[in-house]
């Protein structure tokens, strides 16, 4: 599953691979993602947080799934941070 990262660790955002899980053998299978393998710092926040986002443009409409861990003890996110709100952790869309 190709996803963008944003992750504490870099000063911009990357492409990145995310592992999936499947439910069972057969072509209809469900695939889940596993956001795990991308973010740090397990032992601080081992809880994953998820959830839609839908941006209406005009006549578009566009619907992103956003996956993040979020914990004041986590690093802050300079890439999601601005003045003085602050997003500590990691997200993935």
């Amino acid at each position: 599953l190709q996803c963008r990262l944003y992750s504490t660790s870099w000063n911009r955002p990357h492409q990145v691979m995310m592992l999936t899980r499947c439910s069972g053998h057969s072509r209809s299978a469900q695939h889940f993602p596993v956001p795990e393998s991308l973010f740090e710092d397990a032992t601080v926040q081992p809880y994953v947080h998820n959830c839609f986002v839908t941006v209406h443009e005009g006549r578009h409409t566009y619907r992103f799934y956003i996956i993040f861990k979020w914990h004041l003890h986590l690093r802050a996110n300079s890439l999601l941070s601005s003045g003085d709100h602050q997003f500590q952790g990691d997200v993935v869309v």
